[in-house]
């Protein structure tokens, strides 16, 4: 047990060494996408004007001779081709670890794309679950404070409040209609829900388990369900 406990830990910390080198990469492999967006306009420009005037085709017969873009871009096709073999070869490895990491899955990020579906998320996650503890994430503002008295909440803190589960979702709309630039936090024991400021964006950080059945609730709201 203890020597296959510590194979696990080497596995993992290896596999971790992996994602971050090659998310490096891959990050820096974005530069790619402008000059192939370069190249592909190029290559449009030349085809549309020696396809329409074929008398100019032996300019551009003389430019590649002269310039000797041929061996130069046979080189690049080699490597271009090497690098899309590879992305294929590890294609159903990426889809595999994907599919593992996912059963740990201990937070979601939801995109709502009205301010009342965002409502009617956050009263089907709280309605049932027991009292909120809500609070802004910019303070500051005493007018936030005023508004979530007013709404009844318990003041637990300077700009911390707790509510019933079943008014979590008046809670959301105060902060989405009147103070949509402060964001908030709403948990419980168990699920803690973050609206960041003026972003259609929710994140949810809950019990790998929980998780699964809150992404049905946003589906049902109209939510899109992100996968990052």
């Amino acid at each position: 047990m203890e020597e296959e406990l510590g194979r696990l830990k080497d596995a993992l910390r290896r596999l971790q060494m992996g994602i971050y080198y090659l998310n490096t990469y891959l990050r820096e492999s974005f530069e790619m996408k402008s000059t192939l967006e370069s190249l592909e306009q190029a290559f449009k420009d030349y085809r549309e004007i020696v396809e329409r005037m074929p008398d100019l085709d032996g300019v551009a017969e003389n430019y590649v001779r002269e310039q000797d873009l041929l061996p130069v871009f046979k080189e690049m096709k080699a490597r271009y081709d090497a690098i899309a073999n590879l992305m294929r070869k590890y294609a159903e490895l990426i889809d595999e670890i994907d599919a593992r990491l996912e059963r740990y899955r201990s937070y979601r990020y939801y995109m709502f794309s009205e301010d009342d579906s965002v409502a009617r998320f956050v009263d089907a996650v709280f309605s049932s679950r027991g009292d909120v503890t809500v609070k802004p994430l910019i303070v500051g503002d005493e007018k936030i404070a005023e508004a979530l008295q007013k709404a009844g909440g318990e003041q637990i803190a300077r700009f911390t409040f707790r509510f019933p589960g079943d008014r979590a979702s008046n809670v959301a709309d105060t902060f989405l209609r009147d103070f949509s630039s402060a964001g908030f936090t709403m948990e419980d024991h168990e699920i803690r829900l973050t609206w960041k400021p003026d972003i259609s964006v929710l994140r949810v950080d809950a019990p790998k388990d929980k998780i699964f059945e809150i992404d049905e609730i946003a589906r049902r709201v109209g939510a899109t369900v992100l996968s990052v």
